[in-house]
């Protein structure tokens, strides 16, 4: 090759090299767009999903709103019910919220201490704002507890939920350390007419009450935040992502079919183990108590046996750790002989354990 030759092919590398700068000052390439791999025209698919895993969850930001009390839903002479709102992941989430009626009474009493009350499924076409938790509430509420009850998205009178139906499911722990944060940032309620009173709220003294699936939006919460909040358990589904999904499939009028596909589609892309609570025990610190009836067949008392199990692997880890000492997880478990889903026939043992369980720990 010629000097000449040599020195074409360097002035058409240097055009083109110049050329490419020249361009890229006018073209976005930020990080929301596009990348495309030097070895094929593919572009490379974005995962909105991976946003809900749960070492994602943990170091995401959690923003509080405000806890509005917008009307009464019901009165006893123990507690009156209110329909309550705030502002979660950008949307209006409502609940029911139980207060005592001696603090409505009475604003010269210590800050109350507060519990969280997370239900199971619940179908849409019967559910009202309250199911799935308000026998339980009542009796917190009747011993001096507020209570306050999520409905999520779709329920209720909150906003529709997300379309897409896993964000839907990854969603709900989100709404729940964000209503944690929105009561620690604000802990006063301001009541409705006719009472007009405030609240105070001890959100040093907070608990979680959790059933069925309620369980599974517990315990993933509690390892987003990794913080000591008591928390009780009715039946919890604790069986790892995604079979805790799979197992309830086969009721579908197609058994299962399409729950099948959306999955196989799901893990096509993700890592399933990142969005299983059953991955990251080692965020757990308790205390919790559990409950679980013999004859549930909603949520098979093995899965808590089995979860039982693994907390105990994961306090035998930490004793002979050589990391950053960690309380061993301080857990009761209890099973009720022939007791079903709703821990029936041996519901008011349950809550009376539960009663004495956070009077323990929030009120001593």
């Amino acid at each position: 090759m010629s000097f000449n030759r040599y020195l074409l092919t360097g002035f058409f590398a240097a055009t083109i090299f110049l050329a490419g700068f020249y361009l890229g000052q006018f073209i976005d390439l930020g990080e929301n767009s596009p990348l495309l791999s030097p070895l094929s025209n593919e572009v490379e698919v974005e995962k909105p999903l991976q946003q809900y895993t749960i070492p994602n969850l943990i170091q995401r930001r959690y923003v509080p709103s405000n806890v509005i009390v917008d009307r009464v839903l019901a009165e006893t002479p123990d507690y009156t019910s209110y329909l309550f709102s705030y502002t979660t992941s950008g949307r209006r989430m409502t609940g029911q919220l139980n207060v005592p009626t001696t603090l409505i009474e009475s604003s010269d009493l210590e800050p109350a201490p507060v519990i969280i009350m997370l239900r199971g499924f619940v179908p849409l076409e019967t559910y009202t704002t309250g199911v799935g938790t308000k026998n339980a509430a009542a009796v917190l509420a009747e011993n001096g507890y507020v209570t306050l009850a999520p409905d999520f998205f779709g329920f209720g009178e909150s906003d529709p939920e997300p379309t897409d139906v896993w964000e839907a499911r990854f969603i709900k722990p989100i709404n729940v350390v964000e209503l944690i944060t929105t009561l620690r940032a604000t802990p006063s309620l301001q009541l409705p007419l006719p009472s007009l009173s405030t609240i105070r709220l001890n959100t040093a003294k907070l608990g979680i009450w959790a059933h069925s699936n309620g369980g599974q939006i517990a315990l993933t919460a509690l390892e987003i935040i990794g913080e000591s909040i008591p928390t009780t358990l009715w039946a919890p589904v604790t069986t790892p992502f995604p079979y805790s999904i799979l197992f309830y499939s086969d009721e579908n009028e197609d058994e299962g079919k399409e729950a099948r596909a959306w999955l196989g589609l799901f893990e096509k892309d993700y890592d399933a183990r990142q969005f299983s609570l059953t991955q990251y025990l080692n965020r757990l610190t308790g205390p919790i108590q559990l409950h679980h009836g013999t004859a549930d067949e909603a949520a098979l008392i093995t899965w808590s046996s089995e979860f039982v199990d693994k907390i105990e692997t994961e306090n035998t880890r930490r004793t002979g750790s050589s990391e950053i000492e960690l309380p061993l997880i301080e857990l009761t478990y209890f099973t009720y002989p022939g007791a079903d889903h709703n821990l029936q026939p041996n519901w008011d043992t349950v809550i009376a354990r539960d009663l004495t369980f956070f009077d323990t720990y929030l009120t001593e």
